[in-house]
């Protein structure tokens, strides 16, 4: 099988880190985040990265 992924672009992994960076802050109660913007912040990351693999240069 080949891998015909893309790596994402340094903008998208920038962003993708800093939600998974409000994920983190919000999961050890280092700041106080409303819990659907906690939640789907990892989630969103996470997806931006996957769809970013695969989309030529996103």
């Amino acid at each position: 099988m080949r891998n015909a992924g893309n790596a994402p672009t340094l903008i998208v992994w920038i962003i993708s880190l800093v939600l998974f960076i409000v994920a983190l802050v919000a999961q050890f109660g280092v700041a106080r985040i409303p819990e659907p913007a906690a939640t789907w912040s990892w989630i969103i990351g996470f997806g931006l990265l996957l769809v970013a693999c695969r989309v030529r240069g996103l």
